[in-house]
C-alpha cells in the first residue's frame, strides 16, 4: 500500500478542490486516499488470461 501523502501536499489538494473539513476528517481522508491509490494501482495491472477458467473451457459439442 502506498504511503499517505504528506499533510501539506494533501492540504494543497483539498484547497484546490475547494474542500474544507475538520482536521480529524482530513487526516482520515488522507489515509483513505492512500488505500484508494493502492486499489487503483491494482486495477491498472493487466488481468490474467482466462483460458484456464472452467467457463472458457466448457464445450457444448458432443
Amino acid at each position: 500500500m502506498p504511503e499517505p501523502l504528506p499533510p501539506a501536499e494533501f492540504a494543497t489538494l483539498m484547497a484546490q478542490a475547494g474542500i474544507s473539513l475538520p482536521a480529524a476528517e482530513v487526516e482520515d481522508l488522507r489515509h483513505a486516499h492512500a488505500k484508494l491509490a493502492g486499489m487503483l494501482e491494482a486495477l491498472r495491472k493487466p488481468a490474467p488470461k482466462l483460458v484456464a477458467e472452467p467457463a472458457f473451457t466448457f464445450s457444448t459439442e458432443k
